[in-house]
């Protein structure tokens, strides 16, 4: 039985030791920031280069040149796409008081400012119990106005599109909403 024991308490010895002995740190990076080597300074700076050229902001491509239905079908579906095709500043117009007298009008002059718009579901809106709307396009050469119409309630929006430099931007929103 001592025996046992002392095999058993020699295992562990021997495992703690083995194992204390190949204990290396988790986070490399945070113990290399603390290391004054010129060799280790140049890897952390080559690093925190690397952090910045994936902050910057990549470039999209256009996509211009499209029928207005190919557009809109990202525009409604990708925000980062649809905050990159409106024409800032745009002008919102809205009834900002109770008695509908007269339309307020906001400035939206950057995409920090531009609230995304759902689009996904508008073909499905009409067969909604409530808050049913219709879409309705008005579609002229150069420009578009995509309306939401409701069936059971006050909503009249219209977002105004424009063709420009061949390519389709978001340039006004009018919200008669009552």
């Amino acid at each position: 039985m001592m025996r046992k024991n002392t095999t058993l308490y020699m295992f562990v010895l021997i495992i703690l030791g083995v194992f204390s002995c190949k204990r290396e740190p988790r986070n490399k990076e945070a113990y290399s920031n603390t290391i004054e080597s010129p060799v280790l300074s140049e890897k952390v700076d080559n690093h925190k280069e690397e952090k910045e050229k994936i902050i910057k902001p990549i470039e999209m491509a256009k996509d211009c040149n499209q029928t207005f239905d190919a557009f809109f079908k990202r525009f409604a579906t990708d925000s980062v796409f649809q905050k990159n095709r409106v024409k800032y500043p745009m002008e919102w117009y809205f009834y900002g008081n109770a008695n509908y007298a007269s339309l307020d009008k906001e400035i939206i002059n950057s995409k920090d400012k531009f609230r995304y718009f759902d689009f996904t579901q508008d073909k499905k809106a009409i067969e909604r119990e409530y808050g049913a709307f219709k879409i309705e396009k008005a579609k002229h050469k150069d420009s578009v106005i995509y309306k939401r119409i409701g069936l059971d309630s006050g909503l009249l929006m219209n977002f105004k599109f424009h063709l420009v430099d061949g390519c389709w931007y978001m340039v006004e929103i009018l919200d008669e909403s009552t």
